[in-house]
Parts: structure tokens; C-alpha cells; sequence
């Protein structure tokens, strides 16, 4: 039979070997954690533009490549509200740019069967900060969801984010910014 005293005792070693090796294992970790924070560092220019920081304490601009979401403006249609005779859709612009998008209006062509284009509409989104998000709907008025073959993202011009705006933009320069996630609610296309 164990003595109160002995099963003490036991209960202390076990204790102490616990916490040496949960203090190993916290110290590796940290170790490792550090190590790849020394790696490399990210800062982003009053400019917007991103840039690398290296360990060996050099820099280098970021190359951003465009359709990258995780380095774009990332445009979602988040609900479809079919509707006598009009068609609502919401969408939500993602900032993943690492610079405040100040404005952009992507412009849709709504193409009916037969390759008709119903309408041009336009929708807006303003001062979004980076890593943050904004939602805004667009209604068609006249025909339903159901009577829609496609939605096209046409142009995002009058842009202002960055180094671009409306007066330095090269043509389709806004709309690459743009990454355009497939939908399950609607055809949709870039």
C-alpha cells in the first residue's frame, strides 16, 4: 500500500517532469516562431506599394500578380433575390490590395439569351481600408433572375486606388485589380 506521503511525492516528480517538457516544447516553438519572423518582414509604402524587408536588411518591391486573390479586390456576389419581374443581386468587395481602395465602379453587361445585352448597370464602392470589406445590391428592373444567361464584368474605370486614378489608368487597368469569385447563385463572368 501507497503511503499518503509517497503518493506525494509521485505526484510532484510527474508534475515537474510535465512542466520541463511543456517548457521545452514552448521554448522550440518560440524558438521556431522567431526564426520565421526573422525571415522576412512586409511593410506597405505611404504609396500603397508592398515591400519585402529582408533579414539581411535590404529591401524589394512586391510584385503583385494580377487574378491573385489573396493580392486583389475580391468581388463576390453574396445573394440573389429572384423577384416580380426584377432581379436584386448583393455583392461584397474585399480588400486584399494592402492600400485603401478610395473608389471603383465596376460596369456589368447583362446578356440575355441569344447573346442580347439587356443593360450596362453600375455599381459603386467607396472608401474600403485594406483587409476590410463593403457590400452594396444592384437591381434589375423589367425581366427576372431566371431570364438572365449571364452577367459580364465589363469595365472598372474611375477608379482611385494606389497610384491609379481616373486621369493616369491605362485601359483595363482597374479591372485587373479586380478578382471575381465564381458564384453558385448566378452565371457570372469577368
Amino acid at each position: 500500500m501507497w503511503s499518503k506521503e509517497s503518493v506525494t511525492n509521485v505526484v510532484q516528480n510527474f508534475m515537474k517532469q510535465l512542466m520541463f517538457i511543456v517548457l521545452i516544447l514552448l521554448l522550440s516553438c518560440g524558438a521556431r516562431v522567431h526564426a520565421e519572423l526573422d525571415e522576412v518582414l512586409k511593410a506597405v509604402t505611404t504609396d500603397g506599394k508592398q515591400v519585402r524587408l529582408n533579414k539581411d536588411y535590404t529591401w524589394e518591391f512586391i510584385e503583385l500578380l494580377p487574378g491573385d486573390p489573396s493580392n486583389s479586390a475580391v468581388l463576390t456576389v453574396t445573394q440573389v433575390w429572384e423577384m416580380q419581374e426584377a432581379c436584386k443581386l448583393q455583392f461584397r468587395m474585399q480588400n486584399n490590395l494592402g492600400y485603401k481602395i478610395h473608389a471603383i465602379v465596376p460596369r456589368f453587361s447583362i446578356i440575355l439569351e441569344g447573346d442580347i445585352v439587356y443593360d450596362t448597370p453600375s455599381i459603386s464602392f467607396t472608401s474600403i481600408m485594406p483587409t476590410k470589406n463593403e457590400y452594396t445590391e444592384l437591381q434589375i428592373s423589367g425581366i427576372g433572375c431566371h431570364e438572365i444567361s449571364h452577367f459580364k464584368m465589363i469595365d472598372a474605370a474611375r477608379c482611385r486606388m494606389g497610384e491609379l486614378d481616373q486621369w493616369n489608368e491605362e485601359e483595363g487597368e482597374c479591372l485587373s485589380h479586380i478578382y471575381l469569385e465564381p458564384s453558385q447563385e448566378i452565371n457570372i463572368s469577368k
